[in-house]
């Protein structure tokens, strides 16, 4: 399994909106897509960071999720949440405890 954790601060008072999004469109969008497996919006309300975690189920489906345009979609969609550029980090995944 593959990771992609997005990070980056929030700016204030907008952690609220950011949820939202992410939970009416962007999480029901990676649904449909191939190899999704699952994805959490962390946030932290006493420094407004907030990080974007997405599993897939192989390197190829993640990176076709970054190709297609979608991933461009939602950094461009939430920009205006983001008082900073966000930072993307890739990671494969050794264990997971459910």
């Amino acid at each position: 399994m593959y990771a992609r954790i997005i990070q980056v601060p929030l700016k204030p008072g907008t952690i609220p909106q950011a949820i939202e999004y992410f939970n009416n469109s962007v999480g029901p969008a990676l649904k449909e897509m191939h190899g999704f497996k699952n994805s959490r919006l962390l946030t932290n309300p006493d420094t407004n960071q907030c990080l974007m975690v997405t599993l897939w189920e192989s390197e190829t489906a993640r990176l076709e999720a970054e190709t297609n345009g979608f991933l461009q979609g939602v950094l461009k969609d939430m920009g205006s949440y983001f008082a900073e550029k966000p930072t993307i980090d890739y990671y494969q995944v050794n264990v997971q405890v459910v």
